[in-house]
């Protein structure tokens, strides 16, 4: 059995490339991949609309900065699995998305394996 069998995944990122990029990651794993959001106001749409196990949110984005899509989803939904994604590996960045309640962290451009990691880890799949 794939190992994301039945898990659904919010993809959001403003770069279709970066997002084809996790498609094909996630669903090589057999996670179903509900929706895929180019900017914040529709990862909030998107979100409301599918209810998603595990949403994967880019920071730098228009409209709305991942940062304040985190802050949102966080104070309707608490128990939201986000794994935060950005080309930067800033570090006070990182810490203040996990203090806001992401549970991971994930640098662009995507390696299988550290994103699938971070996948694991917050889905808590052995």
């Amino acid at each position: 059995m794939p190992l994301g069998s039945g898990q659904t995944i919010l993809i959001v990122d403003d770069s279709p490339v970066m997002r084809q990029m996790l498609v094909k990651i996630f669903q090589n794993e057999g996670f179903t991949v509900v929706g895929q959001a180019c900017d914040g106001e529709e990862a909030l749409e998107l979100f409301e609309k599918h209810k998603p196990e595990l949403t994967t949110l880019d920071i730098v984005m228009p409209k709305m900065r991942g940062t304040q899509v985190l802050e949102t989803l966080m104070s309707k939904y608490p128990d939201s699995k986000v794994i935060m994604a950005s080309s930067v590996s800033d570090a006070r960045t990182v810490m203040h998305c996990l203090k806001m309640g992401a549970k991971q962290y994930i640098i662009k451009p995507y390696d299988e394996e550290k994103v699938m990691s971070a996948v694991k880890k917050t889905l808590e799949l052995t």
